[in-house]
């Protein structure tokens, strides 16, 4: 009879976890819907400005791949990435990255940095 009680209690725990490794499953393939959805927004509006910068303005393709270079190695490192820029808080003086909204010290609101 305990045994039976212990080995019910197992299941149910088992059975609990399975549900909420279901939920945050669940969870992270919304996020992952969202992400996907913002990637191809953001994919759409750059080939849009490029075609505009190429037509109206007579950009070549070439001078692009050199500003994207050049953007991506201001932090020193030719990884893809936007370069994440220090930023001082007005108020506390500490040094914050240039992505984030507030303060992580003090939590005043960031300037928006100019790019």
């Amino acid at each position: 009879m305990l045994w039976d009680m212990i080995q019910q209690s197992q299941i149910h725990d088992a059975q609990s976890s399975a549900a909420d490794a279901f939920r945050r499953a669940d969870q992270v393939r919304r996020d992952v819907d969202r992400s996907q959805a913002t990637i191809d927004a953001l994919a759409l509006s750059c080939a849009a400005m490029w075609e505009l910068l190429s037509e109206k303005l007579g950009v070549a393709d070439q001078e692009l791949m050199a500003k994207i270079e050049e953007i991506d190695l201001r932090d020193g490192k030719l990884d893809g990435k936007m370069p994440s820029a220090k930023q001082e808080c007005p108020d506390c003086t500490r040094n914050n990255n240039s992505k984030r909204v507030r303060c992580i010290y003090c939590g005043t609101v960031l300037p928006r940095p100019p790019f």
